[in-house]
């Protein structure tokens, strides 16, 4: 792989994050995407394909594309796994989605990729409570079990058609939450309706 692309440090790249190495940007990426390096996920939005995954049929994951690409736009520390795709990522929803919901800190239309939908809700992330997570384009963050559960609780419906889905990956977290942990959210974020909820759904199921 070309050294100025790995300089980057990024699993998502835009053709002007390498102004500086190249000339004609656009024109370069097309050629890494030919010989296999890049991956075109999105118009101007590219994925650095794995070096263990080079020459396969590789296809990123939606969360990690999620993260990556909210990196690339926002900063590594600007972003942060939500909702459905936080639920994935603490194992709550088995099944692949074909959309990844992104903390990001300002307000932005939803973005179709080759490989899913990603969902930009606007957060002031460095007010939620974060875990660490490595995914396969990018490592980063995403938000705690009791931070997950209580957004899922609060907006169910953020996503059409899947709030069955919020619903019943919520009511998974719950037991595996710390009681004093959802206390000190709902102190902090005004999440006390999202609590009931939650424990009103388990009591009716």
């Amino acid at each position: 792989m070309a050294p100025s692309l790995a300089s980057l440090k990024q699993g998502v790249l835009r053709p002007r994050d390498a102004a500086a190495f190249y000339t004609q940007p656009r024109h370069r990426f097309r050629y890494w995407e030919e010989e296999g390096v890049l991956l075109q996920v999105a118009h101007g939005y590219y994925a650095l394909i794995p070096e263990a995954a080079r020459g396969t049929d590789w296809r990123p994951d939606v969360e990690a594309l999620a993260l990556a690409l909210g990196q690339a736009d926002y900063g590594r520390n600007e972003v942060a796994l939500m909702h459905l795709s936080a639920a994935r990522i603490h194992g709550a929803i088995p099944r692949a989605l074909a959309v990844a919901v992104v903390a990001v800190p300002r307000r932005r239309p939803a973005l179709e990729t080759t490989y899913g939908r990603i969902v930009f809700v606007k957060r002031d992330v460095a007010s939620l409570k974060r875990i660490r997570v490595d995914t396969e384009l990018a490592s980063g963050w995403a938000t705690s079990l009791e931070q997950t559960t209580l957004d899922l609780a609060r907006r169910p419906d953020l996503i059409a058609g899947l709030s069955k889905v919020a619903r019943d990956a919520s009511c998974s977290l719950f037991p595996r939450c710390s009681e004093q942990k959802l206390n000190l959210l709902v102190q902090e974020q005004r999440m006390g309706a999202a609590l009931v909820r939650v424990k009103e759904w388990i009591a009716d199921a």
